[in-house]
């Protein structure tokens, strides 16, 4: 296993040189470095001369500020604000190694909870390759510190767990997602929280909530003393976009909107302004269907929330040692989110993928495997469109979608022999892991992901249409992949012990 995660970081510095596809995001944190380090920490979050303003908390601020001092001996061009799009060599090499090296805090939570074999699976991931190596964000390093709030929690080390939970969330707003998971669970077991009179340990609540209120506070403060607070609200919740990215992300709102264009095509729209098919982040109308508010899709992702939030406190007994089944639960928590959230992007996806791997790699269950493995496939497969459209791009996604799904199928197959013959054939061959059981087998998701991939990739579309809907392959994508989606997230509902 060791050699395997040796040779997923040994991957990412081969990558460097191939002089990949970089998104926009490259030129976002290129941006957000030349601002931390040629400002005043009083106009970070006023600073609007790039498009790509500052709009992470401040603990991803101070990260890159951190980083801008080591990028200062690389390449100083690279820390100017008004060198927009710079791209120097020695820039790209800097910032693509800053991610790798972020990634030793993702071996370090996944080595923690589930020992070398969850770092290998994790490390080995497609989706996250290509996410934070190519198209760059630094994902691995904020998931890296989910997973170590996480094992802190299932160790009993409650504080710490819960004030890096915090630092998380002063990095990135987007883990708000599980927010709702870490106060339910310290509530019941740690706080030993009940419906019975003074059930509630008062001392352990207090102290909790203080270990929150300074790990926030000595983040935020910086910030909020040189009169931000405002304009820092303002820029992590954007509400001004759409209830969808440019690229549908594969859950409700994904079939929300391809409902929506097949009524307006039946001749019962009346949409005035932008379109969800333009390819834009910002806010549009439904051409026939209700257009759906913010805070509908906050009530409705509640509203999901809350099955499993009756979960968690019926089956967490107060005061318990046994946290085992909390990772879990903050995969679940990501998934539900995903599925109802506002304008979620389709890279959040690993949100949820990356939790569960570790939990099938420490687990003995094949069903909780299977349901991982299912679901890390498609989740690959839904983000291979960030990638361009050119010949290296697309022989690497591929390469590494085959690759990661044979990597991830042969880590967690069953190493015992099946003891019964219903239990080998629920084992299955080779492409059985890729299926959701006997609805969705896997041989028909291998097809399918064949036959897409043909239509989207491989010039399919273009000999069809000859340069129209070209939106109709993201639409396709989405709509396949959010019915292994939805279907892996109610699986590992079912799994909850």
């Amino acid at each position: 296993m060791w050699l395997l995660v040796a040779g997923a970081f040994a991957l990412r510095f081969l990558l460097i040189p191939l002089d990949l596809y970089r998104s926009t995001d490259f030129e976002v944190h290129r941006n957000w470095l030349a601002v931390t380090h040629s400002l005043p920490l009083s106009k970070w979050y006023f600073e609007e001369t790039s498009q790509w303003t500052l709009d992470y908390p401040p603990a991803f601020a101070y990260f890159e500020w951190l980083l801008s001092k080591a990028a200062a001996a690389v390449d100083p061009g690279m820390l100017v604000v008004n060198n927009l799009e710079y791209a120097s060599p020695e820039t790209v090499f800097f910032q693509r190694i800053s991610v790798i090296f972020g990634d030793l805090v993702l071996l370090a939570g996944t080595w923690r909870l589930g020992g070398v074999k969850a770092a290998a699976l994790v490390l080995c991931n497609s989706a996250l390759l290509l996410v934070d190596h190519v198209h760059f964000q630094y994902n691995g390093m904020l998931l890296g510190i989910l997973l170590l709030s996480v094992a802190e929690v299932e160790k009993g080390r409650t504080h710490l767990g819960a004030a890096l939970f915090c630092l998380l969330l002063s990095m990135k707003q987007i883990f708000l997602y599980v927010a709702p998971v870490y106060f339910v669970f310290l509530l019941r077991a740690h706080c030993a929280a009940s419906f019975a009179p003074l059930g509630l340990k008062l001392s352990k609540l207090v102290s909790l909530g203080m270990v929150v209120i300074l790990t926030f506070g000595s983040l935020l403060a910086p910030v909020l003393v040189t009169g931000q607070a405002a304009q820092l609200v303002k820029r992590l919740f954007p509400f001004g976009r759409g209830l969808t990215h440019a690229y549908w992300a594969p859950n409700v709102w994904a079939v929300y909107n391809s409902l929506d264009r097949v009524v307006d095509k039946l001749g019962f729209g009346s949409q005035s302004g932008q379109s969800s098919t333009a390819g834009f982040a910002e806010v549009y109308e439904s051409s026939a269907l209700w257009t759906v508010p913010p805070k509908a899709t906050f009530l409705l992702t509640l509203l999901a929330y809350c099955p499993l939030m009756a979960v968690i406190w019926r089956r967490t007994r107060p005061n318990s040692t046994e946290a085992t089944a909390f990772l879990l639960y903050v995969a679940l928590g990501c998934a539900i989110s995903f599925s109802f959230g506002w304008h979620v992007h389709e890279k959040a996806i690993i949100m949820v993928t990356v939790p569960l791997l570790v939990a099938a790699a420490r687990s003995n269950s094949q069903a909780l495997s299977s349901t991982a493995t299912a679901l890390s496939a498609v989740a690959t497969f839904s983000v291979m469109p960030l990638l361009p459209d050119q010949p290296k791009e697309t022989f690497l996604k591929w390469l590494l979608f085959v690759g990661g799904c044979c990597v991830e199928a042969s880590v967690l197959r069953p190493t015992r022999p099946a003891a019964t013959p219903g239990e080998a054939a629920a084992q299955g061959g080779y492409l059985q892991p890729l299926g959701l059981g006997k609805l969705c087998p896997g041989w028909l998701v291998a097809l399918g992901y064949l036959a897409l991939g043909v239509y989207r990739d491989f010039g399919g579309h273009r000999l069809i249409f000859k340069g129209r809907m070209e939106f109709l392959p993201l639409l396709l994508t989405s709509d396949f992949c959010v019915v292994l989606v939805l279907g892996s997230f109610l699986q590992m509902f079912a799994l909850l012990p």
